[in-house]
């Protein structure tokens, strides 16, 4: 694959592009995608963006008139909401099988779908008999081997576009799984801009069902592959069944609470008794440690007894509901495995020290 393959890059990011050129590749040649899905020998055609109720598959392969197989690409998107449960039910009706195609090893599929790599989706038409869909099979695959590879090494090595999603949804993955077991969560998504970030949680160990303890972490330019990206520890309280000033107060008086736990050196030190100095010599903080400004008491006070409203003026804030401080990751220094390994150890770190706050507490 030459270097510069930016714009091959987007088409495939995209799942209704890349499912134009799987439909395109079938229509130069079939044989290849029945191949890979194991289906038997016959006649097919296949319909992109076929619709029923509220969902459009990517592409759905039929057998005289007869849907045999809906196939759902994940090039660097995520689902939306019950996509799955709504495509599973409409296949179901047809006893039509269920094809996840993506390109992370780690995201198995729920019953009954089935997993099916994209690089082996696409690099089956690397043998066909068609000239044209062999090269462009190739191409793809090759790509998306590329992506592969590079969101295994360091991250801020990577060249591809849509590298940085990969590792945020692979890191997101891996979270999930330990976080699951310990009443948390973890998942990818993007920032308003479109960077790829993801984001950790547990919940916060004094009992409230709607508070939170988490890390959030954005990556910052897909021009610039080097460039740091943003670690934020945080506390997070939910609306629940109150009011959002009552969660932004809660969110308040638990974040300044675990404040002096939230900041870089306090950070960097937990990890230097971890064994991990690495991890922190690869964070850093502005003069105040993370925090957006001094710790004042007075100024602290005073924000919690106004109305809660505009920019905290301590903590980096989403909503006044989600308040953080910020670190900066310098990402040529870690690859996704370190990466996972550092948000689990400073959830540890909050969380330890908010079980301690709550002891204290009586």
């Amino acid at each position: 694959m030459p270097e510069n393959n930016e714009a091959l890059g987007r088409l495939i990011a995209n799942e209704n592009s890349a499912s134009d050129l799987l439909a395109f590749l079938f229509e130069r040649d079939p044989a290849p995608l029945i191949r890979v899905l194991g289906l038997p020998d016959g006649e097919y055609r296949v319909r992109r963006e076929g619709k029923a109720a509220r969902s459009r598959f990517d592409l759905v392969v039929y057998r005289e008139n007869h849907p045999v197989a809906v196939l759902e690409l994940k090039g660097a998107s995520t689902e939306h909401g019950d996509q799955l449960w709504r495509y599973q039910a409409w296949a179901a009706k047809y006893s039509a099988a269920l094809f996840y195609c993506t390109l992370d090893r780690g995201d198995v599929p729920p019953d009954p779908w089935r997993a099916v790599g994209l690089v082996e989706l696409y690099g089956a038409w690397r043998d066909s008999t068609d000239p044209h869909a062999a090269w462009l099979g190739g191409e793809v695959a090759g790509l998306f081997a590329s992506w592969d590879e590079q969101a295994e090494g360091v991250i801020g090595e990577s060249r591809g576009w849509y590298v940085p999603d990969h590792v945020t949804r692979r890191v997101a993955l891996d979270l999930d799984r330990v976080l699951r077991q310990r009443d948390g969560r973890a998942e990818a998504t993007r920032t308003n801009p479109g960077n790829p970030m993801f984001l950790a949680w547990q919940r916060h160990p004094n009992g409230d069902p709607d508070a939170w303890i988490g890390v959030d972490v954005r990556s910052e330019g897909r021009k610039t592959p080097a460039a740091r990206w943003l670690f934020r520890p945080c506390v997070q309280v939910d609306v629940g069944d109150g009011d959002a000033i009552e969660a932004r107060r809660k969110a308040h008086d638990l974040a300044v609470a675990l404040l002096p736990a939230m900041v870089l050196p306090a950070i960097q030190r937990m990890l230097t008794e971890r064994g991990r100095p690495e991890l922190g010599q690869a964070l850093s903080a502005n003069e105040y440690g993370g925090l957006a400004g001094p710790a004042d008491a007075a100024v602290l006070d005073e924000f919690r007894n106004g109305g809660l409203g505009g920019l905290h003026p301590v903590f980096r804030n989403d909503w006044n509901r989600r308040l953080a401080t910020q670190l900066t990751l310098d990402v040529t220094r870690v690859d996704r495995f370190q990466l996972a390994d550092l948000t689990l150890a400073v959830l540890d770190h909050l969380v330890a020290s908010a079980r301690g706050l709550v002891a204290d507490q009586g």
